[in-house]
């Protein structure tokens, strides 16, 4: 089956990371980059990836502004009957090996039990409260079943504690502690970091598929699913790494967690400035977070840390 990569592209700081896995795997019959951009050196850096592999497909849109809003339009690129789609979110950092074949396999296997499909997404909202109650990690700290969790997703301290275990866990060959069952999700929205669904469906369902209201997250993860009484599924045995959201990415790229997944790639990092907080990210905050406060702006404290095993 055609597995066909899209992304909404994308900040150059991570998308070398994330072509690395991408372009490295023989299962991947496309990456469609769907052109997001926020700066024009991003998309210089885009358009020279989309220009190294044949398997890139440059996809634009005029009203496309670098926005979360503008992301939900471009899935009508995914026309393609016969494709298993995956959504990775540009700051995906780390993917297992062969994860794009097992995906595959495990998604035609669920094929007609669930609308989207997900692998556990380090540093995710749900994924976090699945690695607290299910997984070897051992995670001391409030995590609530929640995409938009007030504590591990509103703020940096949950992945600045999460991060080095995980990096360390595949260092030291133990991302068995990070499995964790396989669970559908229903009535509760999914940050779609990681989302797969099939090109079938999703011509099927035809312009409901479309989020009415420019919120893809919101629709596609838990409002779609809810009309047609199908769910999603995660599945607990493979594993990407979701580098941050908005409210955390300024503390993560203080610290030396970029430049630990690159050595984990066997990549050198290359010098990036740090990005402004612009209107973007107020316009974001007022709206997904208006009860978040100055004073808990360190939030939680978590920690974090594998199993010892017996010697």
């Amino acid at each position: 089956m055609k597995l066909i990569i899209v992304t909404p592209a994308g900040r150059e700081r991570y998308m070398r990371l994330l072509s690395h896995y991408v372009l490295a795997s023989p299962a991947v019959t496309e990456w469609h980059l769907w052109d997001n951009c926020r700066t024009v050196g991003d998309r210089r850096y885009l358009r020279q990836l989309a220009a190294s592999d044949p398997r890139c497909k440059l996809k634009e849109r005029a009203d496309a502004d670098g926005t979360t809003e503008s992301i939900g339009d471009f899935f009508r690129f995914c026309d393609d009957a016969e494709a298993l789609y995956l959504r990775l979110d540009d700051d995906i950092v780390f993917v297992e090996s062969n994860l794009f074949e097992r995906f595959i396999a495990k998604a035609q296997t669920a094929a007609g039990d669930a609308l989207w499909f997900s692998p556990l997404v380090i540093n995710n909202g749900i994924c976090n409260w699945m690695l607290q109650h299910f997984s070897r990690v051992v995670i001391e700290g409030p995590v609530t079943c929640g995409a938009m969790c007030p504590y591990s997703w509103a703020f940096a301290s949950f992945p600045a504690a999460l991060h080095p275990v995980f990096i360390d866990a595949v260092r030291r060959k133990r991302l068995a502690d990070f499995r964790v069952p396989d669970r559908e999700v229903r009535l509760s929205r999914f940050s779609i970091n990681a989302l797969g669904f099939f090109g079938r469906d999703k011509m099927a369902i035809g312009d409901m598929f479309y989020p009415p209201d420019r919120n893809e997250e919101e629709w596609l993860s838990a409002i779609l699913p809810a009309k047609l009484n199908k769910g999603g599924k995660i599945f607990g045995d493979l594993a990407v790494a979701h580098f941050s959201y908005y409210t955390q990415e300024q503390q993560l790229l203080r610290m030396d967690l970029l430049a630990s997944y690159y050595a984990l790639a066997g990549l050198p990092m290359p010098h990036f400035e740090l990005p402004r907080r612009g209107s973007f990210y107020r316009r974001l905050k007022d709206r997904l977070m208006p009860w978040r406060h100055a004073k808990r702006r360190r939030g939680p404290h978590y920690t974090i840390a594998l199993r010892e095993t017996p010697t």
